[in-house]
């Protein structure tokens, strides 16, 4: 098993991160009270630098049978093995070491590192129990190093303490740890990644935030996280900045370029987003998500023509990509053209029948057109076949049942998908219409007030402040 390190150094104008070399421990006691043994160490570490391994290891197992009593030997021999990445000798001459001094930090060290990576490797195997009993057991063993109290600190030590205590849920602890990794490392971009981790897993976004704020413009590799929390954190204006810098050292990716765009229609940018767009289609042809987001970022600026003569070329070229298809009838149906927005997406249904978005599209369709409702219901029960609990299809059987005049369905349905998106306004208004109809006037006007904390235009703002306005005179 291969034991990842680091070593974090101070150089004179900034701290950095480099690649560790072996870390050589000073001569203990015990070997410096039998001077043949404390010769042999130090012609073990010389040996080992100069890369005669095959040397070094022969001469810290003389180190080791010259001075049998002295854990501080066995502890040696155990930390060459773990530099050499013979994890089972390792552990094995670590133990031993242990068994002489219960104490040794060294033979902790060893013995805690080994067992980090094998929890690592279990979370990657996916095998959770076990992992979680060697984070543990690194745990123990990596604490007694760093609670020694006539130890220096080991920063390696510290990191890898921060990196477990925030897989174990220790949040306190692993704050604490990678702060401390970061006050004498500040620019070691993966020490505050792993601090802004922890202070998610703690439920503090802001701190995680600010955590990487300070570094990004020196150290533009945390933008592309730091972006993502800035859009969980609803700040997409801030994000969109962020994977700009991103972008600064990894100009080619256009995952980053997508969520650029992305915030940028989130924080209602749309003419940076259909820029931005426009010049990530010329320089990703293929990539069919560059015309969709500048056809939407052109619709949002009220060019409907424009953005459906973007998109039509697109969906021509490519019949059998559901998004691009799915995007122009949406163009098509907000543009007024309903009968091309059902061709359209009928067409992709004739090619792709187990589509579940375009079943649910063309159901939702429709029955916001109060037309052909049994099928609309058929269609939409197609989709959750499929995905049985997608809410969008649930909110779209229970408005083609409210269409029909089935309140009970409607209700059935609506409810649940109400629940699993509380702030989607569509849905929260959907339910809203059935418990007015069924003249429960106050839970209507509370689905309705949710729907306005929302609701993404001032044209369904306005409509829905009417309707609560009506509501409540009813009500009284």
């Amino acid at each position: 098993m291969r034991i990842p390190r680091v070593v974090l150094v101070v150089a004179p104008a900034a701290l950095l991160l480099v690649s560790a070399p072996p870390v050589f421990a000073q001569a203990t006691p015990a070997t410096q009270s039998n001077p043949e043994a404390y010769f042999d160490f130090l012609n073990a570490l010389r040996l080992e630098k100069g890369g005669d391994n095959g040397g070094a290891r022969a001469a810290f197992e003389k180190v080791v049978k010259e001075d049998p009593q002295s854990a501080e030997a066995r502890a040696e021999l155990a930390a060459f093995h773990l530099r050499r990445d013979a994890d089972n000798d390792a552990e094995r001459v670590a133990r031993e070491a242990l068994g002489l001094d219960s104490s040794n930090s060294q033979a902790h060290r060893v013995i805690g590192l080994i067992y980090a990576a094998k929890a690592e490797e279990s979370a990657r195997a996916q095998q959770l129990q076990v992992a979680a009993g060697q984070v543990r057991d690194a745990i123990e063993h990596l604490e007694q190093v760093d609670q020694n109290p006539v130890a220096l600190p080991d920063i390696e030590v510290i990191y890898r303490l921060g990196l477990l205590y925030t897989r174990s849920g220790q949040t306190d602890k692993a704050i604490a740890s990678l702060l401390r990794v970061v006050a004498q490392n500040p620019r070691f971009a993966q020490g505050r990644l792993d601090l802004a981790q922890a202070y998610l897993v703690a439920r503090n976004i802001g701190s995680a935030i600010a955590t990487l704020e300070e570094v990004v413009d020196d150290d533009p590799r945390v933008a592309g996280t730091l972006g993502r929390l800035q859009e969980q954190a609803g700040r997409p204006k801030d994000a969109a900045e962020s994977y700009t810098k991103a972008l600064s050292v990894q100009p080619n990716s256009r995952d980053l370029k997508v969520r650029r765009i992305s915030a940028l229609v989130a924080a209602k940018e749309y003419a940076a987003a259909v820029n931005f767009a426009s010049q990530a289609q010329e320089q990703h042809p293929g990539d069919l998500r560059f015309p969709q987001f500048r056809a939407h970022g052109m619709l949002q600026m009220g060019d409907a023509p424009g953005a459906i003569a973007v998109l039509e070329p697109v969906a021509r070229s490519n019949p059998n990509d559901a998004a691009t298809q799915l995007s122009l009838a949406d163009l098509y149906s907000t543009a007024g053209r309903k009968n091309d927005a059902e061709r359209t997406v009928r067409q992709l249904i004739t090619l792709e029948p187990g589509n579940a978005d375009a079943l649910n599209y063309l159901g939702y369709l429709l029955a916001d057109r109060g037309q052909q409702l049994d099928e609309a219901i058929r269609l939409v029960r197609r989709a959750l076949d499929i995905e049985p609990d997608n809410p969008n299809y649930l909110d779209s059987l229970g408005w083609a049942y409210f269409r029909r005049g089935d309140l009970d369905q409607a209700e059935r349905y609506l409810t649940p998908a109400a629940q699993q998106l509380p702030r989607n306004s569509i849905i929260q208004d959907h339910l809203g219409d059935v418990h007015a109809k069924r003249g429960r006037w106050d839970d209507a006007i509370a689905a309705w007030t949710r729907a306005l904390q929302t609701a993404d235009t001032d044209a369904n703002k306005a409509t829905i402040e009417k309707k609560i306005s009506d509501a409540r005179g009813k009500a009284r």
